[in-house]
């Protein structure tokens, strides 16, 4: 059974990849998108009442069409062009979740995005996150995670 968080973070997934990326995610992910590889991780930190951060793996060839369509090209955009979506995509998630968890007058400070691909050094610094969505797409999916670096100082709403 999915906890608050990550029924939070899968809402605010769907909803910024419909939206802004103009793609349609399915809950159920079919052989080919679970079998899909990482090609690009965009981390996005935050900071107020707890700090943290949020991971969006892109797997399988998602990329390339985002970006398209959020510029509204039909031309393949260039890799600088998708990384700059990727990020617009991890601040918009990671903005639509943190007022849903932390609370509406709840106040944060969003860091520019990060964006690596395997090899290069990610974020993990093997802590497990403390919620998990994925979301899938024709073409692969998005494994999403949400980690919380101050646990003493949080406390899940759920739990409140």
């Amino acid at each position: 059974m999915p906890s608050k968080l990550e029924k939070e973070l899968y809402r605010a997934a769907v909803l910024t990849f419909e939206e802004l990326g103009l793609m349609l995610p399915t809950a159920e992910l079919d052989e080919s998108q679970r079998r899909a590889g990482a090609e690009v991780t965009v981390t996005v930190a935050f900071d107020g009442p707890f700090s943290g951060r949020l991971t969006v793996t892109i797997c399988g060839d998602v990329t390339g069409e985002l970006a398209a369509n959020m510029l509204g090209d039909v031309e393949a955009p260039g890799s600088e062009h998708c990384d700059d979506a990727l990020g617009e995509i991890g601040n918009v998630i990671c903005g639509n979740t943190l007022p849903r968890v932390a609370g509406k007058g709840a106040l944060f400070s969003i860091r520019s995005p990060r964006v690596t691909r395997p090899g290069e050094g990610g974020a993990d610094d093997g802590e497990p996150p403390v919620a998990t969505a994925q979301v899938g797409f024709d073409n692969g999916r998005a494994d999403l995670a949400f980690f919380i670096d101050s646990v003493a100082e949080y406390e899940p709403e759920e739990r409140r």
